[in-house]
């Protein structure tokens, strides 16, 4: 009996319970945290399916582009002392359909390298409304 709980928890761990992805980098384009749901997210940006045990180290550029977005509205933000957060939102295109991204930028008061970028990737079916 141990063994099946245990291989329940398991399976319901490692399958994405949302249609959300969160990636979390640092200000050097570092990536911290990666769920599965973004991994998912980051192959339908991809024009050849990867190989199964093949990760992508490199973001696709739309996710690119929005990290460098708000990498350069954190370094603004940082440069006034304004250490309010602050959110990008772009629709972009993938393979399979429209997916909402939203960049947001968390600068940090007491060291630039702690500042965060979150990027979240939602269809936009289950994005709520801004």
């Amino acid at each position: 009996m141990f063994s099946s709980q245990t291989q329940l928890a398991a399976q319901t761990i490692s399958t994405p319970s949302t249609g959300t992805g969160v990636i979390v980098l640092s200000m050097t384009g570092r990536i911290l945290h990666i769920d599965d749901s973004a991994l998912d997210f980051v192959r339908r940006f991809e024009e050849r399916p990867p190989r199964p045990q093949q990760v992508s180290s490199v973001l696709p550029p739309p996710l690119m582009d929005l990290f460098h977005d708000v990498l350069a509205g954190v370094e603004k933000h940082i440069a006034a002392e304004d250490w309010s957060q602050f959110v990008v939102h772009r629709p972009v295109r993938s393979v399979d359909g429209m997916v909402l991204l939203r960049g947001f930028g968390m600068p940090d008061r007491t060291r630039r390298q702690q500042s965060r970028i979150l990027l979240v990737l939602q269809q936009p079916s289950e994005a709520s409304p801004s």
